[in-house]
């Protein structure tokens, strides 16, 4: 009686067609918009850059 079940479940799964007639598996498509915003939220800024030298650095060379 088990291998039976088992036996149909295989042929029943195994002969399922996922395909869309053209070849091409099809992908799954997004959802979710970037960037990611909450609407209750604070706006919060992002902390200044604090030098980590105490001498200054040249940029142009």
């Amino acid at each position: 009686m088990i291998f039976s079940v088992v036996a149909l479940a295989v042929i029943g799964l195994g002969n399922s067609n996922i395909f869309t007639g053209d070849g091409k598996i099809p992908r799954p498509q997004t959802t979710v918009q970037y960037p990611v915003r909450f609407e209750d939220a604070p706006a919060a800024r992002a902390p200044q850059p604090r030098p980590t030298v105490s001498y200054p650095i040249r940029w142009e060379r």
